[in-house]
């Protein structure tokens, strides 16, 4: 995909760090210091990092060496070779694709550094001199600094990159480059926006992309949404080629590209949401080993739910969704109060989260502090009423734990912890306790579509049934009978794709639904 275009465009250097070591000509090293911690081309402890032009291959210095603290002062630099300039036009400009990820707090706060040098490296300019999150978290940033200053009074050029520091995160760059500009001309080429995905679920970041424009400095660009193709308005902070966003609900997308007062529209894109069940995000994983925070006991008061537990002990991994039992599930009546207990193994800080309009998507509003510090192995109670407003239907419920003076709140439903448990439980959303309701009509399957196991949620718990799975060709290809239960599941897992029926028959009556599966 080309991203942006421009004959005006003179690139005197470039390096994407393909080869995934040290390039050629380029110095890596740490100014007199122990050489042990150096500047690395094949990424060693896995960070992925999106965003900007960053592909697999890129330099990277990794302070943190997968949370290693080796109190060793680090001093590390990557300078390119000299770089021949003279065939610069009447503007010069450094880019870079760059991520730097600060960890607030440590006695060696480190900081990065970009510095030029016109003589051949006696001498040193610096244009970046700081410690502040940069192009994290995700994306990256594409950055551009003109330095059209040396022209006229340098043939060639260095470039820098030090960090300093004893224990951080990291720095990562990728395609750096010198590049001339000639001047826009006007109107530009404001090329087609392009979204990274067609669909997206509630709040989940994707990449919207200006294909095919003019590019260069003297170009701007600002990203416009609209909800009917018709209405725009500006993003803000929307002003690249490519730009990071979400969204709620289907939206439209144009690119306005301005030169020298001239302003042209893009094509515009309209990024539609992701059917709901389809979209809970997963907390990122860590091991169970050593783990402090684990959640050992989970219990809704006035239901069947109260599930005793350690650390995911099939993945070794901190979160868990439960499959559903009579232990790890419930059914929660609208507009009744329930008393929710969580315990851990240490002192904590605990949230819980349901998805009660079923898109998904675990919002703010849908959110409880359980507790902000609890004590080892005592249950933390908090009273949740069920609005009334929640969607009828199967939904998520997540449990959060994590060490007390972190971060835990209405805002961390998906994002990585450094220590602490993830638990989800599949819970029924009914009408009131009062409402007369036939057991099979509300019965509802979820997911649907699935990629192979699907739970059955009944209206009222089903005395005794008997349910079939039928293929397209009315074969059948599962049965199973159940008692005394108002959830069950199947597991299509080595069916072949395609619709599939669903019938249940009991005392009360017999019903069929059709399941897609799409594995």
């Amino acid at each position: 995909m080309l991203i942006g275009t421009s004959t005006r465009a003179q690139v005197l250097f470039s390096e994407n760090f393909s080869s995934g070591t040290l390039p050629v000509g380029w110095t890596n090293d740490s100014l007199g210091l122990p050489a042990g911690h150096l500047w690395v081309f094949n990424n060693p402890f896995s960070r992925v990092i999106t965003g900007a032009g960053f592909d697999a291959n890129f330099a990277l210095f990794d302070s943190d060496e997968n949370l290693t603290n080796d109190n060793i002062p680090e001093l590390a630099s990557l300078t390119t070779p000299l770089i021949d300039i003279t065939g610069a036009g009447s503007t010069l400009f450094l880019e870079v694709d760059e991520q730097f990820r600060f960890l607030a707090g440590t006695t060696g706060e480190a900081k990065r550094t970009i510095e030029y040098s016109i003589d051949a490296g006696l001498n040193w300019d610096t244009l970046v001199y700081d410690s502040v999150d940069y192009g994290y978290p995700d994306p990256a940033l594409h950055s551009s600094y003109n330095i059209s200053s040396v022209l006229g009074s340098a043939t060639d050029i260095m470039v820098r990159f030090t960090w300093t520091g004893d224990w951080d995160w990291w720095w990562a760059l990728d395609n750096v480059q010198i590049t001339s500009y000639a001047a826009c001309t006007a109107p530009p080429i404001p090329g087609d926006a392009t979204s990274s995905v067609p669909d997206v679920c509630p709040d989940e970041l994707f990449d919207l992309i200006l294909v095919g424009s003019d590019v260069g400095p003297d170009i701007t660009y600002q990203w416009q949404s609209s909800p009917d193709n018709s209405t725009w308005t500006d993003i803000p902070g929307a002003t690249t080629l490519s730009y990071s966003v979400s969204q709620t609900t289907a939206t439209y997308y144009q690119c306005i590209v301005t030169c020298t007062g001239v302003d042209a529209a893009s094509s515009s894109l309209q990024v539609t949401m992701s059917a709901g069940n389809t979209c809970y995000c997963t907390p990122a994983g860590y091991s169970c080993t050593g783990l402090s925070g684990v959640i050992t006991n989970v219990t809704i008061t006035g239901t069947t739910l109260n599930n005793n537990s350690a650390c995911d002990e099939l993945t070794d991994v901190a979160y868990s969704i439960w499959p559903i039992n009579p232990t790890t599930t419930a059914i929660l009546a609208r507009g009744s109060a329930y008393d929710f207990s969580v315990t851990t193994d240490d002192d904590n800080i605990i949230s819980i989260w349901i998805d009660y309009d079923l898109n998904g998507g675990f919002e703010a509003s849908e959110w409880v502090q359980v507790c902000t510090s609890s004590v080892a192995f005592v249950a933390n109670t908090v009273n949740i009423m069920i609005p009334t407003t929640a969607t009828m239907g199967p939904t998520r419920m997540r449990v959060r734990a994590r060490l007390v003076g972190n971060i835990n709140d209405a805002n961390s439903s998906c994002v990585s912890f450094g220590s602490g448990e993830s638990e989800d439980y599949i819970v029924g959303l009914d009408f009131n306790a009062g409402v007369n309701k036939i057991p099979l009509k509300g019965t509802t399957l979820y997911p649907n579509p699935t990629s192979g196991l699907t739970y059955i949620f009944f209206e009222n718990t089903i005395v005794s049934a008997k349910i079939s799975v039928y293929d397209y060709l009315g074969q059948v290809v599962q049965a199973q009978d159940i008692q005394n239960t108002f959830s069950t599941s199947i597991d299509l897992s080595n069916e072949s794709n395609g619709i599939y029926f669903i019938r249940i028959e009991s005392a009360e009556g017999n019903i069929t639904h059709k399941l897609t599966l799409n594995k």
